[in-house]
């Protein structure tokens, strides 16, 4: 029996499940077949659980970063530029750049900025807040001369 195959089985059986009748029924039928398992069975059914919870924990964490980086950026989505904040400070693409933004799927998994280019970014807006400012500064400092 392939264990993995016998979990996604389950979870799809759990997930058609839409009444609290249908989920007791199959909390009733999954635990009469977890007793139909041998020690060794069981062992390698556990493991595939664990495995597959880790997994869901990993893509739950890995969506909720890039969901609460890209609320962050929200405000000054508009007027800043992902293109080249990804090419003069990550030395990628703009499509990398949206992908960790979004927690898109690459390969199969959720993608998002890691702590180190996550600072990387703030340095970014950092640098581009205080050229902003300066630029700002310069041509305020003009309107009093005149």
């Amino acid at each position: 029996m392939n264990m993995q195959e016998e979990l996604n089985r389950w979870k799809n059986s759990f997930k058609a499940a839409r009444t609290p009748e249908e989920k007791a029924e199959h909390k009733k039928q999954f635990q009469a077949f977890l007793k139909t398992l041998s020690p060794a069975e069981g062992k390698e059914f556990a493991q595939a659980f664990y495995a597959g919870a880790k997994d869901a924990k990993e893509r739950y964490e890995s969506a909720s970063q890039a969901l609460e980086l890209k609320k962050d950026l929200e405000e000054i989505n508009d007027f800043t530029s992902m293109s080249y904040i990804a090419k003069h400070y990550f030395g990628k693409t703009r499509h990398w750049l949206y992908q960790r933004i979004n927690g898109s799927i690459v390969n199969g998994k959720p993608v998002s900025l890691n702590d180190e280019e996550k600072r990387k970014l703030v340095a970014a807006l950092k640098e581009l807040g205080t050229l902003m400012n300066r630029t700002a500064l310069t041509i305020e400092q003009s309107l009093k001369i005149e």
